[in-house]
């Protein structure tokens, strides 16, 4: 097969308006999770990151427009239309790193996809008054207090450079964050947890630690989702500026090798880097049906081992998750994790800091004010 996104007969919105009356009569009553008003007053005073979220890949399999909003079919709504501008905004958020990705193997033709998908990301800037695009933590600060949403890249495997390390500067320069050292397939730089290739014995490759230098040497962020643990700690010891999980959960909850471990967690800390929770119920528990309790009690885990400064949140909402947890519409929803960690102790310190504050820090240090 030719690795290349095919263009689809009709976009979503067409898609959506031939489902049956009652299935969007449905949709349309979802109803929202119960969070009293202190709580979200104080969400909307912090500045909230999702470190992980792929609405851009839907927009190039399926002309998903992220400026529109959408709705969802059915509560736990599997795979994707979880996200948009509109509803990210409702949510309370302050910025996201928008996935860019390509199909699963390293392919001469990967570098002009991620180039589509960024043009894309930069259009929307450009067209809608409600984004601004950001690289440094100074200009996520001034999103929020223009009431813009910041939008940054995150680049999702190594197999996206083509073995080509020079287009990581390009990468920086088009508001790249991050670059995954890999996604589900083997490439130049290492192997995946999960995917073709996964080996749990095997780390870096010579490539790949030259990538995590070259990533140090730019201010671009190593990012370990999606490693095994020795890669993992590989990139930690050898890394000079704070690594990222930007969307994972914690093995010790639910052993899944999407996950990462006690250990990786504390690596990650010490590099002064921080670890992402996802929204994947699948991951985070092994069912299918599970409420955003099971988010909540992930971070509890991850700030126990690594304390509070070093936990996040990366959603990967859009990114084809089996579904979602079961008492949330959407991203709409994200003030409900607020109060679930307020009450589960947190103070509103150590939610904020949750909420986009640790990632806000990394930025800093990796970027600079």
């Amino acid at each position: 097969m030719r690795p290349c996104y095919k263009e689809p007969t009709a976009d979503w919105e067409e898609v959506a308006t031939r489902q049956s009356p009652a299935y969007q009569k449905g949709a349309r009553e979802l109803k929202p999770p119960p969070v009293r008003e202190e709580v979200l007053a104080f969400h909307n005073s912090q500045i909230v990151v999702d470190l992980h979220l792929d609405s851009i890949l839907q927009q190039r399999l399926f002309r998903y427009d992220i400026k529109k909003r959408h709705s969802p079919w059915m509560r736990r709504q599997p795979l994707f239309w979880h996200a948009d501008i509109p509803r990210m905004v409702e949510g309370g958020y302050t910025a996201a790193v928008c996935g860019i990705h390509y199909w699963p193997w390293e392919s001469r033709r990967a570098f002009p996809e991620v180039k589509k998908q960024l043009d894309y990301l930069e259009r929307v800037v450009e067209t809608d008054e409600r984004v601004v695009s950001a690289r440094t933590a100074e200009e996520i600060e001034a999103a929020k207090r223009e009431g813009k949403l910041a939008l940054m890249a995150g680049f999702e495997g190594a197999h996206l450079l083509s073995g080509q390390i020079e287009h990581v500067e390009e990468f920086r320069q088009r508001k790249g964050l991050y670059l995954t050292l890999a996604h589900f397939s083997r490439n130049s730089a290492t192997v995946p947890a999960l995917g073709r290739g996964a080996d749990p014995d095997q780390g870096l490759t010579p490539f790949g630690r030259e990538l995590v230098q070259t990533l140090n040497a730019v201010g671009m962020i190593a990012d370990v989702a999606h490693l095994n643990e020795r890669t993992v700690l590989e990139v930690c010891e050898l890394s000079t500026a704070p690594v990222i999980a930007s969307h994972t959960i914690a093995r010790a909850l639910h052993d899944h090798r999407r996950g990462v471990t006690d250990r990786a967690i504390e690596a990650i800390t010490a590099t002064g880097g921080v670890i992402g929770i996802m929204f994947c119920p699948s991951f985070l528990t092994g069912k299918l049906n599970t409420s955003l309790a099971a988010v909540a009690e992930h971070i509890e885990h991850v700030a126990d081992v690594g304390g509070p400064g070093c936990v996040a949140i990366g959603t990967d909402l859009d990114g084809w998750i089996s579904t979602i947890p079961n008492d949330i519409r959407d991203c709409r929803d994200l003030p409900y994790l607020t109060q679930l960690l307020l009450d589960r102790g947190f103070t509103q310190e150590q939610t904020g800091l949750v909420l986009g504050g640790n990632a806000l820090r990394v930025i800093r240090s990796v970027r600079g004010s």
